[in-house]
């Protein structure tokens, strides 16, 4: 499915929160202890989030953070419905190419559904701390990886 992105505003804020406390409330809950506004609030940068539509809708956002050294993909959030349909595959096939000679890094917890499309995409666990793992993917690996999972 095709797809959007614009930057965020801060009129944006209820729609993230909603989406980020609906999908992560469980797993925030089951591994940090429960949900903190404060916590949402202060990570709700707008420079760094794009909202994702298809069309004509809003469906989701994408934030990172540019570093010295990588990319830091800090969250990326689709609703319910538009799960499962090739999307947050195809947005981070696209930022991974785009991004291909940088070192990107993410965190995720363990046991959350999205760990699969990550190391599929090639990113590797490099780091454990209980539940929560920290990933990455070195540059020039994306390109190479996306183009023999598409062929899988």
């Amino acid at each position: 499915m095709k797809y959007n992105l614009r930057r965020a505003n801060e009129a944006d804020y209820e729609f993230c929160y909603k989406l980020t406390k609906q999908n992560m409330y469980d797993l925030f809950c089951r591994h940090w202890g429960g949900w903190r506004d404060s916590e949402f609030r202060k990570g709700f940068i707008v420079d760094n989030i794009q909202i994702i539509s298809a069309k004509d809708k809003v469906i989701g956002y994408f934030s990172y953070v540019i570093n010295k050294d990588s990319l830091y993909i800090d969250n990326i959030q689709l609703a319910s419905q538009f799960q499962g349909q090739g999307i947050g595959t195809k947005l981070l096939t696209d930022f991974l190419t785009q991004n291909q000679h940088t070192l990107i890094k993410l965190t995720t917890f363990e046991d959350n559904p999205a760990k699969h499309l990550y190391e599929k995409l090639g990113f590797k666990v490099v780091v454990r701390n209980g539940s929560t793992i920290k990933m990455e993917i070195a540059p020039n690996k994306s390109v190479q990886l996306i183009a023999n999972a598409s062929v899988e």
